[in-house]
């Protein structure tokens, strides 16, 4: 299976963009679509981490989003081998 991988030492920002997909894809919780950030993956220096399918950053509003926060730099994608290195920490 093929994802594509994030980080982010940002995690009010990663809190805002989960809120911000689960009220546009109408989610109700407890249901979401991702890990909240105090339950999310962190590597060794606390970093949340994300792993998701190319699908999901299609979404329209995730494809929104994601353009941004590459570019501001709140988020940054990770090859599979950082990823998987760094949740083996």
């Amino acid at each position: 299976m093929t994802q594509r991988y994030f980080r982010t030492n940002d995690a009010v920002a990663y809190e805002q963009v989960r809120l911000g997909l689960d009220a546009a894809w109408g989610h109700q919780p407890p249901t979401t679509c991702i890990d909240p950030a105090a339950v999310a993956p962190r590597d060794a220096l606390g970093r949340i981490l994300l792993a998701v399918r190319p699908e999901f950053c299609e979404y329209e509003a995730a494809a929104a989003m994601l353009p941004q926060l590459l570019a501001s730099g709140a988020v940054e994608e990770i090859t599979a081998g950082e990823y998987l290195a760094a949740t083996a920490e």
